[in-house]
């Protein structure tokens, strides 16, 4: 398997707290990593690291092998990696099928270069054969624009973009929060097709449930490092979550037993 996204020794500080501390792992091509762990073990402080919100202060990435510097989520963009937070990032006034394509519309006679107009029908109808796919199946109008859909919807077409426009690395910073059943049924089904179409997804979610039924691989962190890498099908709900919360597993089946 092909190693798409090496971290190495990622470490990060905010004044005098350190947020990362030697981070390490790596993920390949075609493969679903579940990044768990409680508030507070530096999941999301990983996250912004690799997207170029917050860069690491030391440590290295690499990306298919070669190092990088990701100072931007734009350069973090141009390396192929596209990260999906909670608060999704969309143009609330922009229609739904503008927002799928943002700063990547269709255009006709593109000849014109950035004169070229839209092609709204390749547009539209571009953008319902996405939001079909992601189970969204109520008629959503792709004109419509995205501050009249609720919270589920808006993550969707969100995670629908980054599908679209299919990055080596897709990070889903809790793609299922907020969502109904069916919503997440749709992300989750998602997850698989893009693993299946050799993408690499790293997942971060509270839900274990979840993880079991998408994952490849698991790192657990705890306070700023990485404590546990586990491979899903040779492990169990509870061994997991003794990890993520640093008991040993027979507590965890008494405390159960004792409820």
């Amino acid at each position: 398997m092909e190693e798409v996204l090496r971290l190495e020794n990622l470490q990060k500080f905010f004044g005098n707290v350190r947020a990362l501390k030697d981070a390490t792992f790596t993920l390949n091509e075609g493969e679903v990593v579940a990044l768990l762990g409680d508030n507070g073990a530096g999941k999301s402080t990983l996250i912004k690291a690799i997207s170029g919100i917050h860069p690491a202060d030391q440590g290295n990435i690499f990306v298919r092998g070669a190092k990088v510097s990701i100072k931007s989520p734009r350069e973090a963009m141009a390396l192929g990696i596209e990260t999906i937070h909670q608060d999704t990032s969309l143009a609330p006034d922009l229609s739904i099928a503008r927002n799928l394509f943002l700063g990547r519309e269709p255009t006709k006679l593109s000849w014109l270069g950035v004169f070229a107009p839209m092609d709204l029908v390749t547009l539209r109808a571009a953008a319902s054969t996405l939001l079909k796919r992601v189970g969204i199946s109520k008629k959503l109008n792709a004109d419509a624009p995205v501050s009249t859909l609720s919270g589920g919807e808006r993550q969707s077409i969100a995670i629908s973009r980054a599908m679209q426009f299919a990055a080596k690395v897709i990070i889903l910073d809790e793609p299922t929060n907020n969502l109904g059943v069916e919503e997440t049924h749709g992300v989750l089904r998602f997850v698989k097709e893009v693993r299946q179409a050799g993408h690499s997804v790293l997942f971060i979610t509270h839900n274990i449930h979840h993880v079991f039924q998408v994952a490849d691989r698991i790192v657990v962190m705890r306070r700023g490092e990485v404590v546990a890498e586990l491979i899903v099908a040779e492990t169990d709900l509870l061994t997991v979550e003794s990890i993520i919360m640093g008991v040993d597993k027979a507590t965890l089946v008494g405390d159960a037993m004792a409820h």
